[in-house]
């Protein structure tokens, strides 16, 4: 099976930055928290770390919410994501056990069934619940090849670091640009090909226009071409937060056989699930990211 080989990360990010986030991911999650908490503190009431982006996306997505209720959201939203970096830079030393006990695959049959029936298939996420600390577990509980598809980061260490955490337990992180011609590749092979749905596109011109909390969203069409091109079934997990360190991944369909949709279809039925998962546990999602920055 073909995989990606991740570039050096450099003499500076190896000298100076590598051992810290090793030593971080060795310390106790009670020690980790208390480094989330004073991160969310420093990000959002001393750094104001893009707070301004955090309350027009909110705002737009949730319109018949009382100031009061947008603010906690807010809130409790920095508090996930200084939880949402401890967590993923504990993914360098997590052990095995603790990765099953901490999230927890509802429907492991539906990925049971498909390495029965030799079937590859695409697994649909959002930057809910915590994505990283998936595709970590992925490996842990299927027996067909997991591949995750990431965008590559401009720093190379960083991207050496992500490349590193994701591949901990065996899955095959692939970078964006390359997943056609990997597929390809390895089509002979079961393997089970997982996406972030709400990536913003590059370009607004080259996107899909989708419903997404009734706004006229640019999407990407990557999933759907590449659902289509190998007919695999779509499905759509979504991480729920259960409690600080402790998510549940559940598994419905989206599409079962893509080559018979209409064009749009797919991608418009991503946006809807990612909205219903987005609703179901608000400040669980990426608030921070500018999702709308494209205009049709």
């Amino acid at each position: 099976m073909k995989r990606h080989a991740v570039s050096s990360p450099g003499v500076i990010f190896t000298i100076l930055i590598w051992p810290w986030m090793k030593l971080i991911s060795v310390l106790p999650f009670f020690l980790l928290y208390g480094i989330s908490d004073l991160l969310s503190f420093l990000l959002y009431r001393i750094l104001r770390y893009r707070v301004s982006v955090v309350r027009e996306n909110l705002s737009r997505c949730f319109p018949h919410k009382s100031l009061q209720e947008l603010r906690q959201i807010e809130f409790q939203f920095y508090k996930h994501l200084g939880d949402l970096f401890v967590e993923t830079i504990k993914g360098l030393s997590i052990s095995a056990y603790s990765m099953r006990k901490r999230m927890v695959n509802i429907d492991q049959h539906i990925y049971d069934e498909l390495n029965q029936n030799k079937q590859s298939s695409i697994i649909v996420m959002s930057h809910c619940g915590n994505w990283e600390w998936i595709c970590l577990m992925s490996q842990l509980s299927c027996k067909q090849q997991i591949q995750c598809i990431y965008k590559t980061l401009s720093n190379p260490g960083f991207d050496f670091l992500m490349f590193k955490i994701r591949s901990k337990f065996g899955a095959s992180p692939i970078p964006m640009e390359q997943s056609l011609r990997v597929f390809a590749s390895n089509k002979d092979y079961v393997t089970c090909n997982a996406f972030i749905g709400d990536q913003n596109p590059s370009a607004g011109n080259s996107a899909a226009w989708v419903d997404f909390f009734g706004v006229e969203t640019a999407f990407m069409w990557g999933t759907e071409k590449i659902a289509k091109k190998f007919n695999w079934p779509v499905y759509y997990l979504s991480s729920f937060k259960v409690k600080r360190g402790h998510y549940q991944a559940t598994t419905v369909p989206l599409c079962l056989n893509p080559a018979e949709t209409e064009e749009g279809f797919i991608t418009q039925q991503i946006a809807q699930f990612t909205q219903r998962e987005i609703e179901a546990q608000p400040f669980a999602w990426l608030w921070s990211h500018r999702r709308w920055k494209h205009t049709k």
